[in-house]
């Protein structure tokens, strides 16, 4: 009896081991957040994943009833608290739902795009941007269109001033007096009166103007074309009108400050926040114009004291419409009965425009044309200013030669097409010259090609010195202003001059 009992004793220790050994796994199982294994569950499991699959083979629209129970699942989970819920988002949700599927009747043939197609266009995107980005931190001597900075813009047209070309590079210390402006009007737009603290070349782009320009005892105005410039001296009051019936008007300054390096301000005459004749005091108008200030206030003032009873958001818009307005053609045909035309004949007095073109080109051959104008004796506008003004024709598939020039630095403008460019410099010329000067020379020994690909409305700084080579990818138009222009000297680093 005892070595009965001894045998069953054993028998239940070793039922109890066993009863622990699987409670301990099932614990286990749950710790670790799955659930306890049956015996047969997985063969069970196998059998009615081959029952679901053939299910939807015989029948495909039962599909849909899954991602049903998907989604009440997941709404159990916002119910339960799994997830923390958000105010308003399950009726949000409904709302762009109930959006998407009235789109989608109303365009029942447009193929929703897939995520991964979404995905694709935004990366494609990012990289646009950022290789626009990269390459201009690769190229300190590129600045593309979208630096120009609107000043003022309506629907007749807008006034554009490019970024400072001394906030990129110390290598262009000694451009810090030199802006860039750019205009376009619609046709019969008119930019109302005003002078700027700044000495102008103008040339028009494209379209034609009428210029009109006040001086201390007189009053001229000037038919312009394309290629026509001008200079306007700081302080000189000048409106442009676009004359034409379908083409826009476009017109490029560059502006030399002569108050605060880099700072251009225009004084208007008409009624906005730089109307000057607002901040004399009434004694000095009234003994000025010798009228009494009721009057004065309602012929050139009244339309400023409107505006600054406006809120602020509309007298900004008010000062924006004001800076270009329409004209009749009446109006257009009166200014353009008392203009002159610019000169042809290649000799330009000190106030009068002349035209690019006035010359014959400098460098001309099937693959473009060159026209530059240079500070000389016929040429008295550019003179005191030392600037040239040139204009380069690259025709499809054509390159400009590689060549340097001795001293001009040279602001190159893309009017039109496309291109390429390519100019070698010294490595590392974009950052700023913080090392010491032993450290400096020794970079500096160093040469590095950088490139950059052209678009309408994009600016090159070429210093000089400064090998570049230009070729066009379609007819390319490049409008230049020289720097230090007089004695330069273009030196081609191979071919002949016209080649």
């Amino acid at each position: 009896m005892a070595t009965t009992f001894k045998s069953r004793f054993s028998l239940l220790l070793l039922l109890g081991i066993i009863f622990l050994a699987f409670v301990c796994v099932t614990c286990a199982n749950y710790d670790e957040g799955s659930e306890p294994r049956v015996p047969g569950q997985r063969e069970r499991g196998r059998q009615e994943g081959e029952k679901e699959e053939q299910s939807r083979e015989r029948h495909p629209q039962r599909e849909p009833s899954r991602e049903k129970e998907e989604d009440e699942e997941e709404k159990q989970k916002y119910d339960e608290g799994t997830e923390p819920r958000v105010p308003g988002q399950r009726e949000r949700g409904r709302q762009e739902g109930e959006k998407e599927e009235q789109r989608r009747e109303r365009h029942p043939g447009q193929r929703e795009p897939s995520q991964e197609e979404d995905e694709e266009r935004e990366e494609s995107d990012r990289r646009q941007e950022g290789s626009s980005k990269s390459e201009e931190q690769r190229n300190p001597f590129l600045f593309k269109s979208n630096k120009f900075l609107t000043l003022f813009q309506n629907g007749n047209g807008h006034i554009r001033l490019l970024q400072r070309f001394d906030k990129r590079s110390d290598l262009f210390e000694n451009l810090q007096n030199y802006r860039l402006l750019e205009y376009r009007a619609k046709p019969h737009t008119i930019f109302l009166p005003q002078h700027i603290d700044a000495d102008l070349i103008l040339v028009v782009l494209s379209g034609r103007a009428i210029l009109t320009v006040l001086s201390p005892d007189d009053r001229n105005s000037y038919n312009l074309e394309r290629g026509d410039t001008i200079k306007l001296p700081a302080g000189t009051t000048s409106y442009p009108l676009n004359q034409d019936d379908e083409e826009d008007l476009r017109v490029v300054d560059l502006a030399i400050s002569v108050n605060r390096p880099g700072k251009v301000e225009s004084f208007n005459l008409s009624g906005n926040k730089n109307q000057y004749l607002r901040g004399f005091s009434e004694n000095i108008l009234e003994a000025s114009f010798n009228t009494k200030y009721e009057t004065i206030e309602k012929v050139l003032l009244e339309e400023q004291d409107k505006e600054s009873q406006q809120p602020r958001g509309q007298r900004l818009q008010r000062q924006e419409t004001n800076a270009l307005v329409k004209v009749s053609r009446e109006q257009v045909e009166e200014l353009k009965r008392l203009a002159r035309t610019s000169s042809k004949k290649g000799v330009s007095s000190e106030f009068e425009p002349f035209n690019l073109r006035s010359h014959g080109p400098k460098y001309s051959n099937k693959f473009g044309k060159f026209f530059e104008i240079t500070p000389e004796k016929k040429y008295p506008q550019l003179q005191d200013l030392d600037i040239s003004v040139s204009s380069v024709e690259i025709n499809e598939g054509a390159l400009f030669l590689p060549h340097y020039n001795s001293r001009a630095i040279v602001v190159v403008l893309v009017d039109e097409g496309k291109g390429n460019l390519e100019l070698v410099g010294f490595k590392n010329e974009q950052q700023e010259q913080r090392e010491k000067e032993d450290e400096q020379e020794e970079r500096n020994k160093q040469v590095q090609r950088y490139e950059a690909k052209l678009s309408p409305g994009d600016v090159v700084i070429i210093p000089a010195g400064h090998p570049v080579a230009v070729s066009a990818s379609s007819n390319l138009n490049l409008l230049g202003f020289g720097i230090n222009a007089e004695n330069n000297q273009r030196n081609f680093l191979t071919g002949s001059d016209d080649n």
